[in-house]
């Protein structure tokens, strides 16, 4: 489960999820919600990448900023993840299929600002702000 918070020029989002790997598939969720109208089915893509960060905030972080980055530079519009995050949240994997279009130019860049990702109860709870 994923909610926005508006500010100004900013996007905050905050995912609480019962496991980490289902942190980032929301996460992927709220980003493919904001870059939607962009979405070609016409064009159907598909693409692997791995990231590793220093903790799991981060990694949280250098996954958006991937997303942003595919979006900007190949016109990338998410839809369903396959998300694979070691146990220790510090390494990912995933395959996101989606498709080639033209996503709007919303997201500027992740910031590090209130960044977190901790576990919360029985489950996880994140925050990420996105300039916009």
């Amino acid at each position: 489960m994923h909610r926005w918070l508006e500010h100004t020029g900013e996007l905050e989002l905050h995912v609480d999820s019962p496991t980490l790997s289902g942190v980032f598939d929301d996460a992927l969720g709220a980003f493919a919600e904001l870059v939607a109208e962009g979405a070609n089915p016409e064009q159907p893509f598909s693409l692997a990448f791995s990231l590793e960060a220093r903790d799991p905030a981060t990694l949280l972080a250098e996954f958006l900023d991937e997303l942003v980055f595919l979006a900007e530079t190949r016109g990338f519009v998410p839809e369903r993840p396959h998300i694979f995050v070691e146990a220790d949240g510090t390494k990912l994997k995933a395959i996101v299929e989606g498709s080639i279009g033209e996503p709007p130019h919303l997201v500027k860049a992740v910031t590090y600002h209130g960044l977190e990702l901790r576990r919360e109860g029985d489950g996880f709870h994140a925050r990420a702000v996105l300039d916009v």
